[in-house]
């Protein structure tokens, strides 16, 4: 995966030194493959915001409130082909945020060979890996009064046994479930 990084950062330090001919070059050679609307991390996050519970005073706590956003997470996802056989795989991704939540935005980078071993199949090799776009859910300050005072805790189990300093190890630290990619791919057609 080094090797990959090491040839991707020079495929764009190529890009950035290169001539306005040359960097149009690549970029014909550049092509969006795939663009989402709300990510994986993203459902993660609306996921934290079923439920809730009621504060000392009656009230309902709606975890809405804590993990409502006003962007849902979008990536755009890119093939920059080499050769009839080779592309560079990247992507980019904005973040997303909420009251206590944060997704930060990412870079996804990679390759795919492809081969033909008859005019009928082709077999491909693909591997990525994604860098950032980790969701880190933050903590709340409840305010337990004459029990515990004021504490910070996470906010989804403020209400439950443990004790504050507790709940805040629960609080979801997740990278993308796609961090990490390695495809093998064969295909006959007849």
């Amino acid at each position: 995966m080094i090797s990959i990084l090491k040839h991707a950062a020079s495929l764009a330090i190529f890009i950035l030194t290169s001539t306005p001919a040359q960097a149009w070059e690549i970029l014909a050679r550049t092509h969006l493959v795939n663009m989402t609307h709300g990510t994986r991390l993203s459902e993660a996050a609306q996921d934290l915001a079923r439920g809730g519970y009621e504060l000392a005073g009656g009230e309902y706590m709606d975890f809405r409130t804590f993990y409502r956003q006003n962007w849902r997470e979008m990536r755009f996802d890119f093939m920059t082909q080499l050769n009839e056989n080779v592309g560079v795989l990247w992507a980019v991704s904005t973040g997303e945020r909420g009251p206590k939540y944060r997704i930060a935005p990412g870079f996804k980078i990679g390759f795919i060979l492809q081969v033909q071993p008859t005019p009928m199949s082709s077999l491909s090799l693909s591997m990525s890996k994604i860098l950032g776009s980790r969701l880190r859910e933050l903590p709340c300050t409840a305010d337990y009064g004459d029990v515990g005072g004021v504490q910070q805790v996470n906010c989804r189990l403020a209400a439950s046994e443990l004790p504050p300093a507790e709940t805040l190890k629960y609080s979801l630290n997740m990278r993308a479930p796609d961090h990490g990619w390695i495809g093998f791919r064969y295909q006959l057609r007849f």
